[in-house]
């Protein structure tokens, strides 16, 4: 696996790429195919689209990025707004100099690329949004202030094994919980705040960028009328369903959540 630091404004930024490496300061090696720049969930890192990376890697180029302060990233504390996520997406993709690239928005991740595409409408090729994306993705009060009690110091920390599909292996939670030790809580919180904050509704709507929503085949009905909700939403959206999958499908199904981005590059969208 191939990683590079790069600073954006006076954030130092990690990056996950694939394919061979650069001279220091100098994005990853270009490559055939599209460029895919992948944005994750709350209270986690790049690294968590690893096996998505690995499957892309042959016909495409694959980038991932730990958000400031998750995984390896800068700062102590999350950005407090998608705005500003999408802001610090840009300006880092400029600095990388991937012009048109494929999003593929995980989770919070979704509503950050969804942010950057209302912003920069001709700056996306195409977006791959998972891991319950919404037009409404606003948290819970109760889980917002579960995770401000843990920072406090009031709470135990606790990992969320929900949303998986339910013959999902030991060994998918192992490495789910993996990456999601590498994330203070306190950047949890903040992404969770920026999340209830987002007006996602008003936004959407300026998108004009081809949308693909992925829905896992084990999401419950309401996860699948959100989905549905947001492709409607957007000047060009569909829904695709990613077998054998819940939520969580870059940890469940990342060679079928691959395959999905693949056929969006090339155009050839399932």
């Amino acid at each position: 696996m191939a990683v590079k630091y790069f600073t954006v404004g006076s954030v130092a930024a990690f990056v996950h790429h694939r394919g061979p490496t650069t001279l220091p300061g100098r994005p990853p090696a270009p490559a055939s195919g599209s460029t895919v720049l992948c944005l994750h969930d709350v209270a986690l890192n790049g690294n968590a689209f690893a096996g998505v990376l690995d499957a892309l890697a042959e016909r495409h180029r694959p980038i991932a990025v730990d958000l400031p302060a998750h995984g390896r990233s800068g700062g102590l504390d999350s950005f407090g707004s998608i705005t500003e996520m999408a802001a610090y997406a840009k300006e880092l993709a400029d600095r990388l100099e991937l012009v048109a690239p494929v999003l593929l928005g995980d989770g919070l991740g979704a509503a950050v690329a969804l942010e950057a595409a209302a912003t920069w409408p001709s700056w996306p090729a195409a977006l791959v949004l998972c891991g319950g994306a919404s037009a409404t993705p606003a948290p819970s009060a109760d889980a917002i202030e579960q995770v401000r009690l843990i920072t406090a110091g009031r709470a135990r920390r606790q990992f969320d094994n929900t949303g998986y599909a339910p013959d999902t292996p030991r060994e998918i939670f192992m490495q789910a919980f993996g990456e999601w030790m590498k994330t203070d809580p306190r950047a949890t919180l903040g992404d969770l705040r920026a999340l209830a904050a987002w007006p996602g509704t008003e936004r959407v709507g300026a998108v004009t960028a081809p949308v693909t929503v992925v829905v896992g085949e084990h999401e419950p009905a309401e996860g699948h009328a959100a989905a549905e909700a947001l492709a409607a939403a957007v000047a060009n959206g569909r829904v695709t369903t990613l077998a054998g999958a819940g939520r969580r499908g870059v940890f469940e199904q990342p060679a079928g959540l691959a395959t999905i981005v693949v056929g969006v590059a090339e155009g050839r969208p399932a």
